[in-house]
């Protein structure tokens, strides 16, 4: 090395990352703790990292993510829901995001659970999409969401559908003059792993 220095780890970018991601992580747990305390007061939160399910494998990096005791699946079509949800939480903590999966409520006559956000993320609610189909379902999953939340994590399951295609038929979608949903609210999207994910204010798809 020249003058016997050594470059300081510090100055790595990919040192400085990891560095700002547990930051973010750490002040989003408290966010979320936070929350999760005055919404949910009587709960118990189980943490995922040793969670085991009977009829589906827990994915082996789902860690630091919590779920209520009362959200727990009872069986394989629910673990399977179950499932979806975890692997989105997964993908938010990877980027320093701090994910509890929330309390189902049930309507008292009928017993069906009614419709409202899947978690709190970063201490927002958050509804949770996964989009495996075609271009279209993006503004079906959306629309659907609005119903229920004003934040939503759309998760692109599709490879063919590639960020490009997906960002200009949003922008269309929500710019088109019988769309009624409104722009308030956060949309994250991430397409195929971790890497690609991002955030945006819905409003930032509407041209001015």
């Amino acid at each position: 090395m020249k003058n016997g220095k050594r470059k300081s780890s510090v100055s790595n970018p990919s040192v400085q990352k990891r560095q700002k991601t547990a930051e973010r992580l750490a002040k989003n747990i408290a966010a979320n703790k936070a929350t999760a305390e005055k919404e949910f007061p009587d709960e118990t939160w189980v943490g995922t990292d040793n969670l085991k399910l009977k009829h589906v494998s827990m994915p082996k990096d789902a860690i630091g993510i919590f779920v209520a005791r009362s959200r727990l699946p009872i069986n394989k079509q629910e673990e399977l829901d179950f499932l979806k949800e975890i692997k989105s939480a997964i993908i938010l903590r990877k980027h320093g995001s701090s994910v509890i999966l929330i309390p189902r409520v049930k309507d008292l006559i009928s017993g069906r659970f009614l419709s409202g956000p899947d978690a709190i993320v970063d201490g927002t609610f958050f509804e949770f999409k996964e989009v495996t189909g075609s271009i279209d379902k993006i503004g079906a999953r959306f629309l659907d969401s609005r119903r229920q939340e004003n934040n939503v994590y759309i998760r692109v399951a599709n490879s063919n559908l590639s960020k490009r295609k997906v960002f200009d038929y949003f922008g269309r979608y929500v710019n088109n003059k019988n769309y009624k949903g409104g722009y308030k609210g956060n949309i994250i999207f991430s397409f195929g792993d971790e890497q690609r994910t991002y955030f945006f204010k819905i409003k930032d798809f509407k041209k001015p």
